[in-house]
């Protein structure tokens, strides 16, 4: 991870930098430390920079949670999933429901910095009683920000096996949806701002580095299958762990594939990744990256969904309103479909060109 980084090229000092899964909570505190300096030393981190580190609640010890917090570390996503044993064992979770409480309960009495934890919703036969089990779990132990993600079907896993053999892995989109109703609801009633599609957090304690990725700017990715994005290039390394490795050590690109996106690309994905967010767009942004002409895209695209409210664009920001975030990806279905058919914007944001070109780096 050092030598890539080492061969990376020079950045800005880091506003947030993220450890994520696999499960980065197994490292050692020598190693994490190593890893930890040595990515300050070669890229330099800002005054109060985000520092997160994913973790199983079978990560979790008293020992622990003092080490993170003594190497900088002032985040902790923390997969609890569900408290549903027979879910968490479908899934293949290496954790139980006794797991997460007794990892929360550490969280409460030893950490003091932020922290998050994942819920999983729409698994087979999950009703509102689960539901109000799995939000209750977090509330109680004072989780000051909470994602709740949807179970999706990925190819070539053991649900998309299942699914493929007629077994039912997921609820409805219907019933997904009026169970949407009921956490989002209870999380607001307890103090909770819905500041994206799927997240929640009491006032400070918002994703820094989350809204990153919704912003659509740069980040760099580094490790075995790590996505980057520098505009307007966008790039991916190797997969697998030995090929990585492989590179790495040779001194050649860990690169697997790159593109370089033109603008009417990057300007879909703005729309697709910000409208997700309850801020929305900022519209002076949008003007800076892509000139004013989106707003000629937006009027002949979007009128349908402007005129019915789905979609309000004022002086400041392009946004969904609140009520309607958990429409949100039929919203984005139609309007990018609508965008997609449309002309690009006759000048390309200021660091990019219109080349499309996929290519290979070995």
């Amino acid at each position: 991870m050092l030598a890539e980084a080492a061969a990376a090229a020079s950045t800005a000092p880091l506003r947030s930098l993220y450890l994520g899964g696999g499960t980065p909570g197994l490292l050692s505190r020598p190693d994490l430390e190593r890893l930890l300096v040595g990515l300050e030393e070669r890229f330099g981190l800002e005054p109060g920079a985000e520092v997160s580190l994913e973790a199983n609640p079978t990560n979790l010890t008293p020992g622990a949670l003092e080490g993170w917090a003594a190497l900088g570390v002032n985040r902790l996503s923390v997969g609890v999933q569900t408290f549903h044993d027979a879910t968490l064992k479908s899934l293949a979770r290496r954790h139980n429901a006794a797991d997460s409480r007794r990892a929360l309960g550490l969280l409460s009495e030893h950490w003091e910095a932020s922290w998050s934890a994942d819920l999983l919703v729409g698994w087979p036969d999950q009703g509102p009683d689960d539901l109000d089990r799995d939000v209750e779990g977090l509330l109680e132990h004072g989780a000051p920000h909470i994602s709740v993600y949807r179970l999706t079907v990925e190819p070539r896993t053991a649900l998309d096996a299942l699914s493929r053999a007629g077994r039912v892995v997921t609820l409805s989109d219907g019933r997904a949806d009026l169970l949407d109703s009921i956490w989002s609801e209870r999380l607001r009633s307890a103090g909770f701002e819905r500041y994206e599609v799927s997240n929640f957090a009491v006032p400070g304690h918002r994703s820094r580095h989350n809204q990153v990725y919704w912003a659509n700017s740069s980040y760099l990715g580094l490790g075995p299958g790590a996505a980057s994005s520098a505009h307007p290039l966008r790039w991916r390394n190797r997969s697998k762990p030995e090929e990585w490795l492989s590179a790495v050590q040779a001194g050649r690109s860990v690169r697997e594939a790159c593109e370089q996106v033109a603008p009417l690309p990057r300007l879909l994905e703005s729309f697709a990744i910000g409208l997700r967010t309850s801020d929305g767009l900022a519209v002076e942004s949008l003007d800076r990256r892509f000139t004013p002409a989106w707003r000629a895209l937006l009027d002949r695209a979007g009128l349908d969904l402007l005129a019915s409210g789905l979609l309000v664009c004022d002086e400041a920001r392009l946004y969904v309103p609140e009520a309607h975030l958990v429409k949100v990806d039929s919203i984005l279905k139609e309007f990018i479909s609508h965008l997609s058919d449309q002309k690009a914007p006759q000048q390309p944001e200021p660091s990019g060109n219109s080349d499309t070109r996929q290519y290979r780096i070995i």
